[in-house]
């Protein structure tokens, strides 16, 4: 069975809070979060373990004005690897809530969200007559239907713009 620990910081009591932050109680710093992640990889600059240190001694401040919740891809692979049953990538959800409600997404977060939540999707501007003629000759319906219903769930979870703007 494994033991709980419990958070020594009101923030880390905050995001054990939000639904997907509860195992931020489980963390025991090992670092297998960081040996699997492809983004740590990639960058010498993005540490899962260390952002979750960060949130257990309560630098709030730090974390919610960081940009490195924003990076996690949500790949789970951390998650899969963890022995404690932690998920890094559900964390770093439950931090970017937060980050939102506070209106502190980073920029080119938000200029991709506000472009997602006008068009419905990024590419939109890429999408031509040609694509269209390349997905007909290949037996795909050329009229792509755009979700709106989770435009509209993104936009009611984290924007206080609302839905059906």
């Amino acid at each position: 069975m494994t033991e709980l620990h419990t958070p020594n910081s009101s923030f880390a009591e905050e995001i054990a809070k939000i639904p997907g932050g509860e195992a931020i109680n489980k963390c025991i710093q090992c670092g297998i979060c960081t040996a699997s992640c492809v983004i740590s990889r990639a960058t010498d600059k993005y540490h899962p373990r260390k952002l979750i240190q960060k949130i257990l001694l309560g630098k709030r401040e730090e974390v919610l004005s960081s940009i490195q919740p924003w990076l996690c891809m949500t790949c789970r692979l951390c998650e899969e690897r963890c022995q404690e049953g932690v998920s890094p990538a559900e964390i770093f959800h439950a931090v970017r809530e937060i980050a939102a409600r506070e209106g502190r997404v980073p920029t080119p977060f938000r200029k991709a969200i506000d472009t997602v939540l006008a068009d419905g999707w990024m590419l939109k501007d890429a999408y031509s007559d040609f694509i269209e003629d390349e997905r007909a000759d290949l037996g795909l319906n050329p009229h792509l239907s755009w979700d709106k219903a989770f435009v509209n769930r993104v936009k009611r979870r984290y924007f206080s713009q609302g839905a059906d703007q």
